[in-house]
């Protein structure tokens, strides 16, 4: 938006100057006729040699299918050219909603496609990015159209992320400053088949992918950042019938420990809400404890596979020491200088309550 801003208040200055044909022609697109445009949604940006290859669709409309096309070069500028003279209409990318990276290009480095997305006069910040895993962006994207479009997939995708506990939408912006915050983020990852669905996150480091976060972690991931808003755990006491609990919320705050004047760890201490969704009545005191204390390890476990995660490629992609700074400020300087994830004992606590309600006590 102030980019735009920006581009508008030239313009106007521009004319006031009294030199508006040149500078108008050199900062803004040609005017186009609405019938004569075709809104590219969604973008996939794969590497191809020492160059790559982009690929662009747009949702489906009634009685059409969603076209996909696509361009090499060795920039994402050129390549997002040369497909300009694939067709009558001019592909227009100021709706872009998504992008899609190749694991191959993203291990390579999604710096400078991101770095398109920041620089482009029509492309948004805003625009939601994924990882395609274990394959190709533009293949996954072909295979999407045959039976509707990447762009609807990952729309429903993002509307239902608030239905699952293992995903969440993370745009270019929020990557970006990661990136330049702490040298480590992370986005949600796809499969690279024609479903187009969550798996997992993919972990950045030093702009590059450096791993991914399988279901566990990325269970912990939301845990750790507080995004769980619907989850079922199902449990089975020792000694008593399982049950399935439906999770309703859980909050987390990040500690540091020290010994001394020394760092030497970071604790995620987590409250988990849930509700009894399928099982026998937990109105018996011991009963709910024993259900509270199962759905307390199975959410201390996936906590504790995030952070095992951080530690393994040294990278603080949830932003953990800041996390922690703000909650102990007086630390700030050993918490956001030099630290190394790998050197600090990261561990979880976690506290679960189940709610008392007509559907826990029977």
């Amino acid at each position: 938006m102030r980019r735009a801003a920006v581009v508008l208040l030239a313009a106007a200055m521009a004319l006031l100057s009294g030199c508006a044909p040149l500078s108008l022609t050199g900062m803004l697109p040609y005017a186009r006729e609405i019938e004569d445009m075709e809104l590219v949604r969604t973008l996939g940006v794969d590497g191809d040699g020492e160059g790559v290859t982009v690929t662009a669709s747009g949702g489906t409309r009634e009685g059409e299918e969603a076209r996909v096309v696509s361009g090499r070069a060795d920039t994402v500028s050129a390549a997002v050219l040369t497909m300009q003279s694939q067709g009558s209409s001019y592909l227009y990318f100021g709706h872009v909603g998504q992008l899609l990276l190749g694991e191959e290009l993203a291990r390579r480095g999604v710096n400078p496609s991101l770095d398109y997305v920041l620089r482009d006069v029509e492309m948004r910040l805003e625009t939601a990015l994924y990882l395609v895993r274990d394959g190709e962006a533009g293949q996954a994207m072909a295979a999407a159209a045959e039976d509707g479009s990447a762009t609807d997939r990952l729309e429903a995708l993002a509307e239902d992320v608030g239905l699952t506990a293992d995903t969440m939408t993370r745009s270019v912006k929020d990557v970006l400053a990661d990136l330049e915050d702490r040298g480590a983020s992370f986005a949600p990852a796809l499969s690279a088949d024609d479903t187009l669905t969550a798996a997992g996150y993919g972990i950045l480091k030093d702009g590059a992918l450096v791993g991914w976060a399988d279901q566990d972690a990325a269970l912990g991931i939301n845990l750790i950042l507080s995004r769980v808003d619907a989850d079922v755990v199902e449990v089975a006491p020792e000694g008593q019938e399982s049950a399935a609990l439906r999770v309703v919320g859980a909050r987390s705050l990040i500690r540091p420990v020290f010994e001394g004047d020394a760092l030497t760890g970071l604790r995620v201490e987590c409250r988990v809400e849930a509700n009894l969704a399928e099982g026998p009545s937990a109105a018996d005191d011991g009963r709910r404890q024993a259900l509270c204390d199962a759905l307390a390890q199975v959410e201390r476990d996936r906590i504790q596979a995030a952070l095992d995660l951080s530690a393994a490629y040294n990278a603080d992609y949830l932003g953990l020491c800041r996390a922690a700074a703000l909650l102990a400020p007086w630390h700030k300087h050993d918490l956001l200088d030099g630290v190394e994830m790998k050197d600090l004992t990261l561990t979880a606590q976690v506290e679960a309550v189940i709610q008392r309600s007509y559907h826990a006590d029977g």
